[in-house]
């Protein structure tokens, strides 16, 4: 009776950890998906920009990392296996928006291929700690994702 009842727990420990696994990665790809539509959404208004000759669109920190973009970004880095990018472990400034993204170090290739794929106008750049969203084009910080990379622990 004792063990029967230990493999009713172990099964219900077991099926609800595979539904909350499931529930997580669904809530992360509607997070995904939403952060595709933000960069998509500022690649048209960039391209009709340009077409018209008119100022880039206005930006705002925050509109692309949300808090839940936020948070399934830092995931994806941490649990990429990949090391800490080189421009990321020293105290460099960070640039605001607006500002030029030309400072900034390349997005290492095993942390590309976890994030989201980006339109041409936009890249992913590297500055201290933090992952940049910059216009490709105009080489501008569009975005800002605050300690995106676990600083390095001296010995």
């Amino acid at each position: 009776m004792a063990i029967t009842i230990q493999r009713v727990v172990w099964i219900a420990a077991v099926a609800l950890a595979a539904v909350t696994l499931e529930a997580r990665q669904q809530i992360d790809a509607g997070v995904i998906v939403q952060f595709q539509r933000a960069a998509d959404s500022y690649a048209f208004e960039h391209r009709q920009a340009e077409r018209r000759s008119a100022p880039p669109p206005s930006l705002v920190e925050g509109a692309f990392f949300t808090p839940l973009v936020a948070a399934a970004f830092r995931d994806r880095i941490r649990t990429s296996g990949c090391g800490i990018p080189q421009g990321a472990a020293g105290d460099s400034a960070v640039p605001r928006l607006n500002q030029s993204s030309e400072g900034a170090g390349p997005l290492p290739q095993c942390l590309s291929a976890v994030l989201p794929a980006l339109p041409a106008e936009l890249e992913y750049r590297v500055s201290g700690v933090a992952l940049l969203l910059a216009d490709a084009h105009l080489h501008i910080v569009v975005d800002v994702l605050h300690a995106a990379f676990p600083r390095s622990v001296a010995p």
